[in-house]
């Protein structure tokens, strides 16, 4: 796979003065320190992945509920979700080497010792997020290329000129997508490797989404009115980037080769099940129910642009 170079906009900030100024920055410093854990060693490798049984909860994943799905034969069926599977987390796999890159940055960038201290402690956090999902999604079929509405966010992100957004936009939106995600995983999968793997994570992302709330909560309103507003539409973007308009859909039309299946046909049947707000509203969804609440903990969803996500279906 051929590289991929952004030019980005970085002013790295040193910090002189040692001693400890966000007293829950360094206690989840402190915590992270406690918590590492080895990719290598924690997981029993030894274990075989279940193909046959529910890789990802059926009901988030919905697809055998589909058409186009109950059309193929058994062992047909069986193929598609592996590879439904094996694609879902491999956005999960590019999205952990985004945070790592991105928390490379906010080392540099964040103005406060006890934001950059826990930064570095989340490096290498993601550094064995990505071995660990690398490792398990070969074993389950091969790594899918990274869903371009994904990327188009994590770019956005690692070119962000502000500290602020590449916060809120990591640690807020895409760490509370993934921490909700692992959770929802960690209770609809049959696999125990692919639980005790998200398990793992889960733990680690919560610290990550902690880090952007401790830190956001009181960075926002000090920051300038133009700045703010900057910020809010930042994270309404990635929001409707990721979450809106079924975009992601025709990127997986290489999951259905080789299997006989209509794909012009199987793209319209997920749109319109995505634009039905019953079958949303059925379904667990992280941004509902884990990333919205953490945008209006920090007060960054506000009447100037609420109206934008309940167009989504989005409550605020």
């Amino acid at each position: 796979m051929a590289l991929e170079e952004l030019v980005t906009e970085l002013k790295t900030v040193w910090k002189f003065d040692y001693e400890p100024s966000i007293k829950a920055l360094r206690d989840l410093y402190e915590t992270a320190k406690k918590e590492q854990w080895n990719a290598a060693t924690d997981i029993d490798w030894t274990r075989d992945i279940d193909k046959d049984g529910d890789i990802l909860d059926p009901e988030q994943d919905a697809f055998r509920s589909f058409d186009f799905v109950k059309a193929l034969p058994e062992d047909k069926q069986k193929e598609l979700a592996v590879r439904r599977a094996a694609w879902t987390l491999s956005q999960f796999l590019h999205g952990e080497q985004g945070a790592l890159l991105c928390c490379g940055q906010l080392v540099e960038v964040v103005p406060d010792m006890d934001g950059k201290l826990y930064a570095s402690t989340q490096v290498i956090d993601e550094a064995r997020h990505v071995e660990v999902f690398h490792r398990y999604v070969q074993r389950l079929d091969r790594v899918y290329p990274i869903d371009p509405a994904l990327q188009t966010v994590l770019n956005a992100i690692l070119e962000a000129d502000m500290w602020q957004m590449k916060c809120v936009g990591m640690q807020v939106i895409v760490e509370g997508l993934a921490m909700g995600s692992f959770k929802i995983m960690k209770k609809g999968t049959s696999d125990p490797l692919l639980k005790s793997i998200v398990e793992l994570t889960a733990q680690d992302e919560a610290r990550h989404v902690s880090y952007g709330l401790i830190y956001m909560k009181d960075e926002i309103p000090r920051m300038s009115g133009p700045d703010r507003d900057r910020l809010e539409d930042f994270a309404w973007t990635a929001i409707d980037i990721m979450a809106g308009g079924g975009r992601r859909m025709s990127s997986q039309a290489e999951l259905y080769a080789g299997l006989g299946i209509d794909t012009e046909a199987a793209v319209e049947e997920l749109r319109e099940r995505f634009r039905d707000p019953k079958q949303r509203a059925n379904r667990p969804n992280a941004f509902r129910q884990y990333v919205i609440p953490q945008l209006q903990r920090i007060d960054l969803i506000t009447e100037r642009t609420a109206p934008n996500y309940r167009k989504l279906g989005f409550e605020v």
